[in-house]
Formats: structure tokens, sequence, C-alpha cells
């Protein structure tokens, strides 16, 4: 498990870092009509270069949170459940603290249960889609072994 978490963290933090950059240069560009790699208060705050640093270490956290964070679904002592409120709680705290951070949105309650809200809807959908995808290949699976279990007993193997 210690290895599939280090990878899946890895992988989350380039891609946290990347997907970071790519979404605010492109909410800027379409909010503001201009190309800036981040929110302009954060530039204010801490300059260019450490501005970049910031999103991109903080956005790559976030990465690997919420890609490392899968593991929690390897724990077998945890139900579905309490493993997907597990993951979307670490998901949901990190995404508002690093947003925050970053001036992704304002400190201000009702953004906060906005963004709050549309983080649980957008996890819940992900959900949805992966579980529906993983009961039908569980059930193609099933099928497969009743067939194989129907044809060993005709051969008598």
């Amino acid at each position: 498990m210690r290895k599939r978490l280090i990878i899946k963290s890895l992988i989350g933090l380039a891609a946290g870092a990347a997907a970071a950059h790519i979404l605010t240069l492109l909410i800027n560009y379409f909010t503001m009509g201009e190309w800036l790699i981040c929110m302009p208060e954060l530039t204010e705050d801490f300059g260019t270069a450490r501005a970049v640093i910031l999103q991109t270490v903080l956005s790559g956290l976030f990465g690997m949170v919420a890609l490392g964070g899968m593991c929690v679904y390897d724990i077998e002592q945890w139900s579905l459940l309490h493993a997907s409120v597990m993951h979307c709680a670490l998901i949901l705290i990190t995404y508002l603290i690093v947003g925050l951070i970053l001036y992704w949105f304002s400190f201000n309650l009702i953004t906060i249960l906005i963004v709050s809200g549309i983080i649980i809807l957008v996890y819940f959908m992900i959900w949805l889609v992966m579980y529906t995808i993983w009961k039908k290949g569980i059930r193609e699976m099933n099928t497969l072994m009743e067939e194989y279990k129907k044809q060993t007993e005709e051969t008598g193997c």
C-alpha cells in the first residue's frame, strides 16, 4: 500500500500543479481578458515568482491529497461509505485551505458554502459514475465465473 500511495501522490503532485496553472490561466483570461498564471491578489501579495512557486507547491499538495488519498479505499476494515466520506472530506478540507490561500475564492461564509457544495456535488457525480463502472465490471466477472463453473461441471474437471 505504501508504494501505491507514493506513486499516486507523485502523479497527483504533477497533475495538481499542472491543472491549477492551466485553470488559473483560463479563468483569468475569460474573466479579465489577461493571461495571468496566478490570481492578481496572490501576485500582488507575493510577487510573480513567489506566487507561481506557492501556487505550484500548494496545488501540487492538493493533487497529492486527492490522488494519494484514494488509498483510503484500500483499507479493508472500512466500508465503501466510510472510505468515500473520508476521501471526500480530505479533498474538501484541502481544497478550501489551498483555495483560500491562493485567492481562488474569497474568505466569505456564503462563498465557502457554495464552493463546498460544488465540491461535494462533483465528488458525488464522479463517485456515482465510477461505482456504476465498477458494478458493471463485477457483474461481468460474476457472469464469466458462473459460465466457467458450468463448463467445468459439464466436463468433469
